[in-house]
């Protein structure tokens, strides 16, 4: 009976919240490591914002179509899809979406590749959520 209740309140919980949050901007998390998109999750919660999460570079893009995230935060080295190619199918679907880049990889970005800002981990929250909505608000 509790697991039955448990679902019962995710489900209720999760309609709230789409009802509740229609006017909070939807951030994708696309992170492989639990801890990691776990701690961005609540903090983009936390900072205001709705949140959907995604463990790899395809279940992010399949959300891209479902949740219409207003802006993604995605990890640039995972295993399968690489940041690279998961930034590029991201602007084939949708093209000015802003994506802001989180690694602890020493890459060296050039200005021709297709994401909107790079932030290194450990990421500093403040920073994090200034970058956020600055993209946002480039984007009305």
């Amino acid at each position: 009976m509790k697991a039955g209740t448990d679902s019962a309140r995710r489900t209720n919980q999760a309609r709230q919240r789409k009802q509740t949050n229609v006017s909070r901007p939807r951030i994708l998390v696309i992170e492989d490591d639990a801890y990691a998109r776990e701690a961005l999750t609540l903090l983009l919660d936390y900072y205001g914002y709705d949140v959907v999460a995604a463990s790899n570079g395809n279940d992010g893009l399949a959300l891209v179509t479902e949740e219409a995230p207003d802006l993604v935060v995605t990890d640039w080295r995972m295993p399968g899809l690489s940041g690279l190619a998961l930034c590029v199918a991201l602007r084939e679907r949708r093209d000015t979406m802003p994506i802001v880049v989180v690694t602890s990889a020493d890459e060296v970005f050039s200005s021709d590749q297709p994401v909107n800002a790079r932030l290194r981990k450990p990421i500093d929250p403040p920073l994090l959520n200034r970058v956020i909505s600055d993209e946002l608000r480039s984007q009305r």
